[in-house]
């Protein structure tokens, strides 16, 4: 229930493309890539997997472009632990936004 609350979240703050902070956005995302760096090998690590998915999986849908097609879970996990590395004080939903480019 809780995973479906946060993709609908996540699917309904798509609603405006384009427009980054013209929507607000709910749930961990809104967290900076430092968390993620501190979080991503403890057990927390699941609840930001999830919303990670379910954001790009919404973003994928709403914008009608199969972005995932050629990527595992692992490999969205993998680029944005790199991603984030590179720019720790990033929001999370900026990383993930760029998958979309």
């Amino acid at each position: 229930m809780r995973l479906a609350a946060i993709a609908t979240a996540a699917a309904l703050s798509l609603a405006v493309a384009g427009e980054a902070r013209a929507v607000l956005i709910l749930g961990h995302g809104t967290d900076t890539c430092s968390t993620w760096l501190q979080v991503r090998t403890t057990p927390r690590a699941a609840e930001y997997r999830q919303w990670m998915l379910g954001y790009l999986s919404a973003s994928a849908f709403h914008k009608n472009r199969d972005i995932l097609r050629n990527m595992n879970a692992e490999q969205v996990f993998t680029r944005v632990t790199s991603d984030c590395q590179r720019t720790p004080t990033r929001r999370i939903d900026d990383v993930l936004d760029g998958f979309l480019r």
